[in-house]
């Protein structure tokens, strides 16, 4: 387990303030190569779709209504980074373009050995959600995603969320087609190590929480904290 995952579960099992004002919660984005072009309606590259803003809306809401701490502006490594080991969760935006190198796809796969988490979000269709399961095998070739039943732990160790009847931020922006489905990754011994929100966009919905379609927005919000708590106590 990631140091500052252990220093979060002492936190928020009410230990001295002192603790806390030392360690807290970052957020951390992955930044990976691709030869795509720039995302060129916005201008970045789709690691970065949403970046800073749902990182940062993201902070206010952990803040608001978590007692986590925050320690520290959101920041960006890439795979092959020592720090991503010093971090319980790890967010990366858009896998239906990622491809790892050599040297990535083995710090990810010690990275997850040792504890850690990563939330895949914001891609969608059967050419995309290839791309991210092939990335996956190269990691863990014998381990397969699951799908997350509505009757999961991680549904409800915050906020109760019904995941059949929460609104999609993809569904929201005209692809009907999408129905949003959620998956994990597990290891030999039952410890969910990744999680995949597939037709769905969460990031969306932190970046723009004024535009709360269908209460699309709450609802993002509400899912990245108990995905952030059940990595930090899982």
């Amino acid at each position: 387990m990631p140091q500052t995952a252990l220093i979060f579960l002492l936190t928020l099992f009410a230990l001295p303030v002192q603790a806390q004002e030392d360690h807290g919660f970052r957020f951390v984005r992955i930044q990976y190569g691709s030869d795509l072009p720039a995302w060129q309606s916005r201008g970045d590259a789709p690691w970065a779709h949403d970046h800073p803003r749902a990182e940062l809306h993201f902070y206010e809401a952990l803040e608001r209504t978590t007692s986590i701490h925050v320690d520290g502006p959101p920041i960006v490594l890439a795979l092959t980074d020592e720090r991503i080991f010093e971090h319980p969760l790890l967010y990366l935006c858009e896998p239906g373009f990622w491809e790892m190198e050599e040297e990535e796809v083995e710090n990810l796969r010690a990275y997850l050995e040792r504890g850690g988490f990563i939330l895949f979000d914001d891609f969608r269709g059967r050419e995309e959600w290839d791309q991210l399961y092939e990335q996956l095998k190269r990691v863990f070739p014998d381990q397969e995603p699951v799908e997350i039943p509505p009757d999961h732990f991680i549904w409800t160790i915050y906020y109760d969320i019904d995941p059949v009847a929460a609104p999609s931020l993809v569904r929201g922006r005209g692809y009907q087609e999408y129905e949003d489905r959620y998956f994990a990754l597990f290891d030999e011994q039952g410890r969910m190590m990744a999680f995949m929100c597939y037709n769905q966009d969460i990031g969306d919905g932190w970046e723009w929480p004024e535009r709360n379609f269908q209460d699309a927005s709450t609802t993002s919000f509400q899912m990245g904290i108990n995905f952030l708590l059940y990595a930090l106590t899982h």
